[in-house]
């Protein structure tokens, strides 16, 4: 029986051992290079960017902001880091390790009702797959531990190599060696970072669709303000400057007023306690039409590059003025 113990002891000593080399292994090979070519990767492995302004956000950013246009327009030279159905927690870890390797003077961040209640706005606001070569570093194993369910933080801690294999599918050893050859061709401008949307069919829905019900209530998560206040925090570490905007959304089929106003009072009062420059064209008129939305959060090519031209004309102003 003994002889039994000890083996099994053993066996799970040298399991455990194993598991961690291995996460090691995983950990290593990882960081720097990534089983597919999706927006956020592509951005995670960026190093040697120097930059006048970088937008980020969710989607709104990623479809929403023309860069390549906007370049050309204000002057300047910036990059697209936003990523789809990403929270403001999700945004904070992908912009500390972007500024581990790039140079960034100004960040534009996008800033709306969904954002600040992203449980409800986004199908997976912490995309935690994506930075586990990451998980130990103290920054990032905050973040983690804020926003993953307690057991599976302390399983990730505990027996390292179960990150990996909970999302192996992010994570396949074979794709290392066939990369260039399975990657598809990426959709966005791998330039400058920008999607835009040529769907230029309108998609209508109901009310019951919509990822807020039209209430006079102030929808707000705790998780979402506090990781704003990290990424202003964060750029002013940097000496960057933060502009806040809002992107157009077609108002007339996702809000009521009173929720309108309601949230707008509170946005603004967080502009103001961290005296940050906001530009705000949620319900630009000019852009409340429905042939300029692809759905009723993401304008579609055209009401992309009509917004663009309005948000180079303040950018220009705001630069001139630094």
């Amino acid at each position: 029986m003994k002889q039994l113990i000890r083996n099994a002891a053993v066996f799970v000593v040298l399991t455990y051992v194993i598991s961690i080399l291995l996460s090691c292994g995983y950990t290593a090979l990882f960081r720097d290079h990534k089983s597919d070519q999706s927006k956020k990767n592509w951005t995670l492995i960026r190093k040697g960017d120097t930059l006048d302004y970088a937008a980020m956000g969710s989607s709104r950013v990623f479809h929403m902001v023309d860069v390549p246009l906007l370049n050309t327009l204000t002057g300047k030279k910036g990059m697209n880091i936003g990523t789809s159905g990403s929270s403001y927690a999700d945004n904070y870890v992908l912009l500390v390790k972007y500024l581990e390797r790039n140079k960034v003077g100004t960040l534009i961040l996008n800033a709306d009702e969904l954002c600040f209640h992203s449980s409800s706005g986004y199908t997976y606001p912490f995309k935690d797959y994506e930075y586990m070569p990451y998980f130990f570093e103290d920054t990032i194993n905050k973040v983690y531990k804020d926003n993953v369910p307690t057991w599976k933080y302390y399983l990730y801690t505990g027996i390292p190599l179960t990150r990996y294999i909970d999302f192996n599918e992010h994570y396949e050893l074979g794709s290392m060696f066939w990369l260039s050859a399975k990657r598809p061709p990426c959709k966005f401008d791998t330039t400058a970072g920008t999607e835009l949307l040529y769907n230029m069919k309108y998609k209508k829905f109901t009310p019951a669709d919509t990822l807020f019900t039209p209430k006079d209530t102030l929808n707000v998560e705790q998780l979402d303000e506090l990781y704003f206040h990290k990424i202003i925090k964060l750029c002013k570490s940097k000496g960057m400057k933060v502009i806040v905007i809002t992107t157009p959304l077609f108002t007339k089929g996702i809000y009521t007023l009173a929720n309108r106003v309601k949230f707008q009072h509170y946005l603004d009062g967080l502009i103001q306690k961290e005296k940050l420059t906001y530009i705000n064209f949620v319900d630009m008129t000019s852009l409340q039409k429905v042939r300029y939305f692809r759905d009723m959060t993401h304008t579609n090519i055209e009401g992309t590059r009509i917004y663009t031209r309005y948000l180079a004309t303040q950018l220009k102003v705001i630069f001139k003025e630094e």
